[in-house]
């Protein structure tokens, strides 16, 4: 199949409908998972969206059958990724399903609100985990915009308050008892 391949390449001829697919079934089986994917990362076969869906269902959750399975995932492009990761039931498909539903949540959210959430408000921030960093946005904003306690109260004593937490530090590390 491969010599066929090669041979309609160089003559530029069209291959019939369903050849790669059928092509990546016949590799999947007859060659070792490693040189299956270099043949992917090498062109010599290329993923169909209808291959990639029979084999999320067609093989199990065993080790080596996930690996596999991450292998390909990671070598499809986007979209594609997007509508197989609907057909794997694994919690790694779950979290790439809610963080792009999240995203798109947030995304609409920005929209509504007017605010744009880009990872270059702060320098070395990278927005990997969407919920959590939109979270410490909104707290952070919170935070700023809120009042300091100890800024209505002109009347501190420090000295109290010093006390208080010398005596609590003491009593956490045990020198002391309440």
């Amino acid at each position: 199949m491969l010599r066929i391949l090669e041979s309609t390449r160089s003559l530029c001829l069209p291959l019939p409908p369903g050849y790669h697919t059928l092509f990546a079934v016949l590799a999947v089986r007859c060659l070792p998972h490693h040189t299956f994917l270099q043949y992917i990362d090498h062109g010599f076969l290329q993923l169909t969206e209808s291959f990639v869906s029979r084999l999320m269902t067609d093989l199990d959750n065993s080790e080596a059958n996930e690996r596999l399975k991450f292998s390909i995932l990671k070598r499809l492009p986007e979209p594609m990724e997007q509508r197989i990761y609907h057909m794997w039931d694994h919690p790694v498909s779950s979290a790439s399903i809610s963080r792009d539903y999240v995203k798109t949540l947030l995304e609409k959210h920005g929209k509504n609100k007017g605010f744009a959430f880009t990872g270059r408000d702060k320098p070395g921030f990278k927005p990997e985990f969407l919920p959590l960093t939109y979270l410490a946005k909104m707290l952070s904003d919170i935070e700023s915009q809120a009042l300091n306690p100890f800024e209505e109260k002109e009347n501190v004593d420090a000295r109290f308050v010093e006390d208080s937490a010398l005596l609590q530090t003491l009593i956490q590390l045990g020198f002391e008892e309440k």
